[in-house]
């Protein structure tokens, strides 16, 4: 047999939230939430599907790779010229670009964990190395991720607002970190859930590009945009940073329909604002009956809460997925006692509650 590259032997599969297909072929159920994933329940904008229906007599033909349409519309957006501006196959291969562009063997690159588990992926598969300041729930100090910076660091990555806990540093504790961080490490700040945050503090570091030419700031359609199933992700870096990228991102990553989509999403404020209400309605309501419950639930700019269950966490995963009603347990994250559980329509989030609270019932 061929031997595959050696880096490989340090890596495990991806561990994603489950389907609703699975849930519902293994139990049997004809009614099904997903609470695992961190997806849109509104699902994408009427504009982006019809964009998308409107994209499909032409998909014989290969994309444009540049994707002018949407890099001039994000970077308007972002009041940043085109040359501030990449896009990928999701955010996922945004990361791997960041990778295959920037970590050489050996290199050391850092991080927190709990967090998204790309970063320690993509790290390791150009044969590079990964240290993680392990915080558990609790939100870490930059100071602590910036004494661990040393010669041979490469790359920092920090999630913002983080994936699962929801904390998020602010804008004063971004730039402090940026002001510090020497120029030859670049920092990654995934701000994949950014459009959630509702915090006044939140960062805003689009137009700090020039002052910090070692930024690259993470986003995607994924999440507020409701193209999971679609795969658009996008940066904003100084453009010597984008330049590279550009080098090795492959041609036609990014499809048509794709391309489509993500543009009508992109100027479709009602439907931008009717997930944000729904999402701040519903984070207030599972928050407060959670903590009615006893439960923990830490505080979350994202769309997602995530909430200290106990040892009978993952009992508690597989009653509600028995129920029809799937949440994400964090074993995966290296937190065994905890859940996570995205905000969802606000039916879906009282079948939860529903759930849970005959789930008690039964435990006395």
């Amino acid at each position: 047999m061929i031997e595959p590259r050696p880096e490989l032997e340090n890596l495990a599969d991806y561990v994603p939230g489950k389907s609703i297909e699975e849930i519902s072929a293994r139990y049997g159920l004809k009614k099904v939430v997903k609470l695992a994933s961190n997806e849109n329940p509104l699902g994408a904008s009427p504009r982006a599907l019809m964009a998308y229906q409107e994209i499909a007599s032409t998909l014989h033909m290969y994309p444009r790779g540049d994707a002018p349409e949407l890099i001039a519309a994000l970077a308007k957006k972002a009041g940043l010229s085109k040359d501030y501006v990449v896009i990928g196959n999701g955010s996922d291969e945004v990361i791997d670009l960041i990778a295959k562009a920037f970590i050489r063997p050996g290199d050391r690159c850092l991080g927190m964990e709990p967090t998204f588990s790309m970063y320690r992926f993509s790290t390791l598969s150009v044969g590079g190395f990964f240290e993680a300041l392990q915080t558990g729930a609790e939100k870490p100090s930059l100071d602590q991720l910036l004494s661990l910076i040393d010669s041979k660091t490469r790359v920092v990555f920090i999630c913002n607002p983080n994936n699962p806990t929801g904390w998020y540093f602010t804008d004063k504790e971004i730039r402090d970190f940026l002001a510090k961080v020497p120029k030859s490490v670049l920092v990654f700040v995934d701000e994949a859930y950014a459009e959630f945050a509702t915090a006044g503090d939140y960062p805003q570091l689009n137009q700090s590009l020039d002052e910090f030419p070692n930024l690259f700031i993470n986003r995607t359609f994924s999440k507020i945009y409701g193209l999971a199933g679609l795969r658009v992700g996008y940066g904003f870096a100084n453009p010597k940073v984008i330049k590279e990228l550009w080098k090795i991102k492959p041609p036609f990553d990014v499809n048509r329909a794709a391309q489509a989509a993500a543009l009508a999403a992109l100027g479709d404020e009602d439907h931008f604002q009717r997930t944000l209400d729904v999402n701040v309605q519903g984070m207030a309501k599972l928050s407060a009956a959670m903590e009615k419950l006893g439960f923990l639930v830490l505080p979350s700019q994202a769309n997602f809460i995530c909430v200290k269950i106990g040892p009978e966490a993952k009992a508690l995963v597989e009653f509600l997925e028995q129920g029809g009603v799937i949440v994400r347990g964090l074993t995966s994250f290296g937190m065994p006692e905890w859940i996570r559980v995205t905000i969802g329509l606000s039916e879906e989030n009282e079948f939860f509650l529903q759930r849970i609270a005959l789930w008690g019932g039964l435990r006395g």
